[in-house]
């Protein structure tokens, strides 16, 4: 435990950095739908361009690491936080929709290249004995900057406020890490991804990997657009949103727990099971807007795990553990397809079936995976190992620096 506070005490500014450029994206991404709605894009339109925020992620898994190794980490961390502030800042400049899209990628492209940045820097500071609870309090900051910032969605705010306190966060965040003077992580090698064969080693991780994308990032990206498309104003909008991510919060101390006792399979149906039958009872009881609060803390309790767990589903059944990095790096890239189909999907439906197109859509998702999940076979309790209790954002590089640094 001394060991874990040392730690998180030697990187506070690390913590504190990112605790802003959280609260920027809380606010930038889930603010998204709400504003592009206003300036009268359609459900279809709206989806489309939320989803090149995830493309740029994607573009970051493939190029970012190039820039980082040829400039330092200290030198990328300045030069993206710069771009996401100014790429924030202009989206006040012209409500022109391409020009949206065009921020949107490189909103993406910025946020998830700091991560990177930032979770080497842990993961390259942090000895694997305390790693599981540091990267436990990054969750905790994560979880707590994006709620403030959705909060802050909430407020009902101008396009022009929202922006300029989402750059002003950004740059704030941009300050600590000035005052770290540690010397900077090593970059991790690129690695070629084969989806077909990940599938073949794994088919129920990759599976899940897919599915907490299409669900998690569907979640953050457009259910602002299904409370305000049912007639509810943003401050609710923002509660559903804060509600959901306190079910996920709550569901990563619980399914570690789950996980080790009774294995990943059961787990991964469980937790789909938790989020299906919240799904439905959107359905079955027409609820209002304080039972959907209800509801909705069930269904982020079921997603928001499922990431975590197609990781710990992937360590269980590998052989060969030297080739859990290329599997890690397949189960990033297929869940931010997952991420990056899931605004284009949910916004075509809600344009074309209206918002309860949006449970409809968790309803499948989840069913599916429950079905898919029970035809898989168990893993023996002797081949598991011990959960690492990471969500779907920080085990994105852990692996990777792992083993750049053996």
């Amino acid at each position: 435990m001394r060991g874990s506070k040392r730690a998180i005490i030697s990187l506070s500014a690390l913590f504190i950095g990112v605790s802003f450029i959280f609260i920027a994206s809380g606010l930038v991404v889930s603010s998204g739908g709400v504003l592009l709605n206003d300036m009268g894009a359609s459900k279809t339109q709206i989806g489309f361009i939320t989803s090149l925020f995830f493309l740029g992620a994607l573009t970051c898994t493939i190029v970012s690491h190039r820039l980082i190794s040829k400039v330092g980490h200290m030198r990328a961390y300045a030069i993206f936080t710069a771009l996401f502030a100014i790429c924030a800042l202009l989206h006040d400049m012209s409500d022109n929709l391409i020009f949206w899209a065009i921020l949107r990628f490189m909103l993406g492209f910025c946020y998830y290249s700091i991560v990177l940045i930032v979770e080497s820097w842990l993961n390259e500071k942090t000895p694997n004995s305390i790693r599981s609870r540091v990267l436990g309090f990054y969750e905790i900051v994560f979880y707590t900057a994006f709620a403030i910032g959705a909060v802050i969605m909430s407020m009902n705010l101008s396009v022009t406020k929202v922006f300029i306190i989402g750059t002003i966060s950004i740059i704030i965040g941009s300050i600590p890490l000035n005052f770290l003077k540690i010397k900077s992580p090593k970059i991790p090698k690129s690695i070629n991804i084969s989806l077909p064969k990940i599938y073949n080693i794994a088919p129920l991780a990759l599976a899940t990997s897919i599915i907490a994308g299409l669900s998690m990032n569907g979640f953050f990206s457009m259910a602002s657009l299904f409370i305000i498309t049912q007639g509810y104003t943003t401050a609710q909008a923002g509660i559903f949103i804060i509600v959901g991510m306190c079910g996920g919060f709550i569901a990563h101390t619980i399914f570690g727990v789950i996980s080790d006792k009774f294995g990943r399979k059961l787990a991964i149906i469980l937790a789909s099971s938790i989020a299906f039958l919240a799904s439905s009872a959107f359905v079955l009881i027409n609820p209002s807007i304080i039972m959907q609060y209800i509801i909705v803390f069930f269904l982020g309790f079921g997603i928001f795990v499922l990431y975590a767990l197609a990781l710990a589903r992937a360590n269980d059944v590998l052989s060969d553990k030297n080739a859990y990095v290329e599997v890690v790096r397949a189960l990033l890239f297929s869940y931010l397809i997952g991420s990056f189909l899931s605004t284009i999907i949910i916004g075509f439906l809600i344009n074309q079936f209206g918002f309860i197109a949006f449970i409809f859509y968790y309803i499948t998702l989840l069913a599916f995976l429950i079905i898919f999940a029970i035809f898989q076979k168990s893993v023996p309790k002797a081949q598991e190992v011990a959960f690492a209790r990471h969500s779907g954002h920080s085990i994105i590089f852990d692996e990777l620096n792992n083993d750049n640094s053996k």
